[in-house]
């Protein structure tokens, strides 16, 4: 009996000495773990604020192009660039916009290059032949508004409505059109130029006047590049213009681009 009672003892010792060991092995491992957990943590934490200003570095600079752009248009892109958005940009018109290498596809090269494809986009509509009521009635302007762009550059087509369509008419298609792109996008900036000048045209020269007061009085930004052409009275703005004086020439491109590229990206 007692040999009994010191077997089933040592049989109880050696059970308790093999459970002591394997949890002391068991609090070990958990503890050895630990540390590498916390050191992940730890690079992440250090990591995130080096990126928040790496990417504020590179919204600056950026921005300093965008100096000359309306306040709205101003604030809109750094919130896109801080918030990692495309900001998106559309350039509306008629055939005025010179298609394949004209100013509009020379100016959208040059601001995807400045500012980068990463931070910005640039798409091109343009509408030959189409006036102001075409363009809205045809659904034109819901392909622009479907786009939800951040700022719209438009001409209007105030050429094409020449002794087609009333001044009022053409104001209030403007409105129309600026309506559907602001309820697409709250946020939204869009600013008028008007079409190129032609050779003497009085009445044309009477709508686009009528159209810069029109921006004035409603407080829409407009680009009155035609203080950079050549006088309208004068042949020599023939030499800016396609022969049926419907869109620019390559020397006209070159005019209006290079006025509109100063206002886009500020030196």
């Amino acid at each position: 009996m007692r040999a009994f009672i010191v077997t089933l003892a040592g049989v109880i010792c050696i059970a308790f000495l093999a459970y002591g060991h394997f949890y002391w092995k068991d609090k070990t491992k958990v503890s050895s773990i630990s540390p590498e957990v916390q050191s992940v943590s730890n690079e992440v934490e250090t990591e995130e604020p080096n990126k928040k200003a790496e990417n504020e570095t590179i919204d600056l600079n950026v921005l300093e192009y965008a100096e000359n752009w309306p306040d709205e248009a101003q604030e809109s892109f750094h919130s896109a660039l801080e918030n990692g958005e495309k900001y998106k940009i559309a350039i509306v018109g008629s055939q005025a916009l010179g298609g394949k290498d004209g100013w509009a596809d020379m100016l959208k090269k040059e601001l995807e290059e400045t500012y980068g494809e990463n931070a910005l986009s640039v798409v091109l509509y343009q509408y030959d032949d189409v006036n102001s009521d075409q363009f809205i009635q045809n659904g034109q302007m819901e392909e622009i508004a479907d786009g939800e762009p951040n700022l719209v550059l438009f001409e209007p087509f105030t050429l094409n409505d020449n002794g087609k369509i009333a001044v009022k008419k053409n104001h209030e298609n403007i409105e129309t059109f600026m309506d559907a792109i602001e309820e697409a996008n709250s946020d939204a900036v869009v600013i008028l130029q008007p079409t190129h000048p032609v050779h003497k045209g009085p009445i044309y020269a009477g709508q686009v006047k009528s159209l810069k007061e029109f921006a004035n009085n409603q407080d829409i930004p407009y680009l009155d590049h035609w203080s950079e052409w050549p006088d309208r009275m004068n042949d020599e703005i023939k030499d800016y213009l396609l022969e049926d004086q419907s869109a620019t020439n390559e020397k006209g491109n070159e005019l209006w681009y290079e006025y509109l590229r100063e206002y886009f990206v500020a030196e």
